[in-house]
């Protein structure tokens, strides 16, 4: 883990980086349950605002004082729109945000996935079903979704690179809720 300028955090927010001024740490990308945790521990004495994009942020919210916000960039775009839960608003963490060119969208629902990529992993992976049962090719579902239903990318160009984002939000998704929809393709 390393801290990172505001150039290679929006270049490269994906893997474990951190941005840090005043007393306030933004942790972006990906990382395991523990080493989120683990950043959490060791960042006491700041203000912590973390992508919580494949947890359960309640979890996180109850064992971690230090937490002030959650977000949720592990599939955005390149309009780069991210879903943001705040404890208590912090108005200098959004303007941070935009100054890294993210489009911050304050929600109040917290849950596991938020809203938009745990609804975009369920696509995906109804995507790799139907790929693995011959319905269509790739290119077929991806065209299908861009035209059929206006979406900017299709299935597996969103999942593209992040298909391990995509199994880990579906394997908590089915740990926290039983329900077998969750159950992730294969081929993923």
């Amino acid at each position: 883990m390393k801290n990172a300028s505001a150039e290679k955090v929006s270049v490269d927010f994906i893997n474990m980086t951190n941005v840090l001024f005043d007393d306030v740490l933004i942790n972006f990308g990906f990382g395991t349950k523990e080493e989120k945790k683990n950043i959490l521990r060791t960042s006491e004495d700041k203000k912590v605002f973390m992508d919580l994009t494949c947890f359960d942020p309640s979890e996180f919210y109850s064992e971690f004082p230090n937490l002030h916000g959650i977000f949720a960039a592990l599939f955005c775009d390149e309009a780069k729109k991210i879903e943001i839960h705040f404890r208590e608003k912090n108005v200098a963490v959004i303007s941070k945000l935009q100054e890294l060119a993210f489009t911050p969208v304050e929600t109040t629902v917290v849950s596991c996935g938020f809203i938009f990529p745990r609804t975009i992993v369920q696509i995906i992976n109804e995507a790799y079903f139907a790929l693995e049962e011959g319905v269509a090719s790739k290119e077929d579902i991806n065209r299908a979704m861009k035209f059929g239903v206006n979406y900017p990318k299709g299935p597996f160009e969103w999942s593209e690179g992040r298909e391990l984002f995509v199994r880990t939000l579906l394997n908590e998704l089915l740990e926290k809720t039983g329900d077998k929809r969750y159950i992730a393709s294969k081929s993923l």
